[in-house]
């Protein structure tokens, strides 16, 4: 079997968590990660009958069942990645019933993924019906857009046409707009439900 580490996806993500950080766009332990694997190229690196470890998501995910994740963890730094990928990181299936997280690597030093792993997957789910060939999720903390938070009205509209007019490239990056959610407590699952 070849070595995870050497899994085009896992560097690639790792690279995307080291930059993200140095950009700030993730400060502290905030933010988080998730990647829809291929089952198929997965096996080439990992026993994916092997689990380490399970715990419940709290959310049914049953529509994902039987799929895997790369997905950073809960409290851990971006910065990090580049060292400890192994505990930054883990890899996780939807288990068969929809209800828990079975890692079947990474998150070394008992770690878990993200508090908002159901966000994640309802995300997924989501995603996944517009477009089967999206894979990525990012939640990021951008600080110049955190700050327009505090100081701009707060609907969807007025604060994409002022993204757009900031940088017009947020016209090709998000050319339907943006989705403004009242303040939530992250990691909490009214901010998921306000997802779907």
């Amino acid at each position: 079997m070849k070595d995870i580490l050497t899994y085009k996806v896992v560097r690639d993500v790792v690279k995307i968590l080291d930059r993200m950080y140095k950009m700030g766009w993730d400060e502290r332990n905030g933010g988080n990660v998730s990647y829809l694997l291929d089952e198929n190229e997965l096996r080439e690196y990992l026993d994916i009958n092997h689990v380490i470890r399970e715990y419940p998501i709290n959310f049914d995910a049953k529509e994902l069942a039987g799929r895997y994740f790369l997905m950073t963890g809960t409290g851990k730094y971006f910065r990090n990645a580049i060292d400890e990928p192994d505990k930054t990181l883990g890899i996780v299936r939807v288990s068969e019933n929809g209800l828990n997280a079975q890692i079947i690597w990474g998150f070394s030093d008992g770690g878990r993924s993200t508090s908002e792993t159901y966000a994640h997957l309802m995300c997924h789910i989501a995603r996944l019906k517009v477009n089967p060939n999206n894979r990525l999720i990012m939640h990021c903390h951008p600080t110049n857009l955190l700050a327009m938070t505090h100081i701009h009205e707060l609907n969807d509209k007025s604060f994409t046409v002022d993204l757009w007019r900031v940088m017009t490239e947020c016209v090709v990056v998000f050319p339907d707009g943006i989705g403004i959610l009242p303040w939530m407590l992250c990691g909490t699952y009214d901010i998921e439900k306000s997802n779907s």
